[in-house]
């Protein structure tokens, strides 16, 4: 399989999409719209209404965010199967009833050892600071003090920081020449977030045809229990990160289809017909596992990353985000099968209540 190519390459260089003013007037945002799709703005008001009041919910923000108007961009795709954001929320509701398991979840730190602990690839943890704790522990920094001699002892190498109950991680010690300062920053920059535990882990190595300038480009899969069998049904791999290119992939075979900018989706560009997840099944297999794992949840997103060592669990979501994937596939996530799927749950928490 050949190297993941230099993205500028294949998606062409196009003035960024101006999204709407938080307070400009509706007229004026679907005549800007209508511009856009060359489509008159009262087509587009009577469109946003329909989409408004059918199952995805459509809210003004939606239409825009996720370019309903753009007839083009959506192809043959019926738009009707395209969830808004408050629809996502409800089905991730509806789909996780089990409320009372969401903090589990929800930590990185809690989930990632229960998945270890139970065979699963996750990130090895080299320490915790949480300050203010009494209990001693060989991987617990609960000072000031404690955290800085931590740092100091491994400034000669990256280190990855991430706060347990989510958030953006932080590169530590990534070439820096001030190593020194760079430690102030972050020991202040904890004290701010006040009770937070921090989780340190070392930096994973990517597969050598699956990284660009030696970061992990981690594949976000959505998995659903349906009935006694757990199924993978979207998957999008994160080539230049959360804020860059994004590839939309066959289920079945982890082939790259398109490239996309995540934040400017039209800008697509066809994949390389050699470019596809290395470790495919084994990865896909890694986010099913843990799907049945957490057999408690009927719907969950994960980040795999596919490493030198093979596939890792990043982490997981009872709260996932459909736009990534609706926008990569150009395709709504509210079709039958999940539509199914979602009244299989609604019938399912009926039943427990009982």
């Amino acid at each position: 399989m050949a190297a993941v190519p230099k993205l500028s390459t294949l998606i062409p260089s196009l003035p960024p999409w101006r999204s709407a003013a938080g307070h400009e007037a509706m007229p004026a945002a679907f005549a800007r719209m209508a511009e856009a799709a060359g489509a008159p703005p009262a087509h587009l008001m009577a469109d946003f209404a329909q989409l408004a009041f059918g199952p995805g919910h459509i809210s003004f923000g939606d239409y825009e965010r996720l370019r309903l108007y753009d007839a083009g961009f959506w192809g043959a795709a019926d738009r009707r199967e395209v969830a808004g954001a408050g629809q996502a929320r409800r089905a991730a509701r509806t789909a996780n009833f089990r409320r009372d398991c969401w903090g589990l979840a929800n930590d990185r730190l809690a989930s990632s050892a229960y998945l270890a602990a139970h065979g699963l690839p996750t990130v090895p943890t080299l320490a915790i600071y949480r300050a203010g704790l009494a209990a001693p522990s060989a991987s617990l920094l609960r000072t000031r003090g404690e955290l800085r001699q931590f740092l100091e002892a491994r400034a000669g190498a990256p280190l990855i920081a991430r706060p347990s109950e989510g958030g953006p991680g932080r590169r530590l010690f990534g070439g820096t020449a001030d190593p020194g300062a760079e430690i102030d920053r972050f020991i202040d920059a904890t004290s701010d977030a006040g009770p937070v535990s921090w989780v340190f882990q070392t930096p994973l190595e990517p597969h050598a045809s699956a990284g660009e300038a030696g970061r992990v480009a981690p594949v976000r899969l959505l998995t659903i229990a349906a009935a006694d069998a757990v199924l993978v049904v979207r998957a999008a791999w994160l080539l230049g990160g959360l804020d860059d290119v994004v590839a939309s992939l066959d289920i079945r075979s982890g082939a790259a289809v398109r490239l996309s900018p995540a934040k400017a989706p039209q800008r697509g560009a066809p994949a390389p017909p050699d470019l596809r997840v290395p470790d495919w099944p084994a990865l896909k297999a890694a986010a099913a596992e843990g799907a049945r794992l957490f057999s408690q949840f009927g719907l969950l997103g994960w980040d795999v990353a596919p490493t030198a060592d093979g596939p890792v669990i990043l982490g997981l979501d009872p709260a996932p985000d459909l736009d990534l994937h609706q926008l990569a596939d150009r395709r709504g996530v509210l079709d039958a099968e999940f539509l199914a799927f979602l009244a299989d749950r609604r019938a399912l928490a009926a039943e427990l209540r009982r």
